[in-house]
C-alpha cells in the first residue's frame, strides 16, 4: 500500500489532525474529572488512577499524533479513525484513493 497522498488530502489531514486532537484532549479531561470527583476514593487513590490514566492516554496520543510526516499520513489517518474522533462527513473529505488506504489501514487489526 502506497504512502502517498494528493497534496489536497494533506492540506485536509492537517486541518482535522488539529480538530480530531482537541476532540482527544476534551475526552481526557472528561475522564480526569470523573477520577478526580470520584466521591468514594481516597485522595491518593484519586492520584493513582489520575496518574495511570494521563500514562496511558498519553501513549494514545503518541500513537494518533506525534509521528506528524507525509510518509506516516495514511497510518496516522487510519489511527485517528480508529480511535473514533474523525466523524464521517470529515473522512469523505479525503479522495476516494485516500479514503479506501485508510479504510485498509484501520481494518488491520
Amino acid at each position: 500500500m502506497t504512502r502517498d497522498i494528493p497534496e489536497r488530502d494533506w492540506k485536509v489531514f492537517k486541518e482535522l489532525r488539529t480538530v480530531a486532537l482537541e476532540r482527544l484532549c476534551d475526552k481526557i479531561l472528561h475522564e480526569a474529572k470523573a477520577q478526580i470527583e470520584h466521591p468514594a476514593k481516597s485522595s491518593h487513590e484519586k492520584y493513582l488512577n489520575l496518574f495511570k490514566l494521563i500514562e496511558k492516554r498519553d501513549d494514545d496520543i503518541a500513537r494518533g499524533f506525534n509521528d506528524f510526516r507525509r510518509s506516516t499520513v495514511v497510518m496516522q489517518i487510519g489511527i485517528i479513525h480508529k480511535m473514533g474522533l474523525f466523524t464521517g462527513e470529515e473522512l469523505r473529505r479525503f479522495s476516494p484513493e485516500t479514503q479506501h488506504k485508510v479504510e485498509m489501514y484501520a481494518s488491520i487489526p
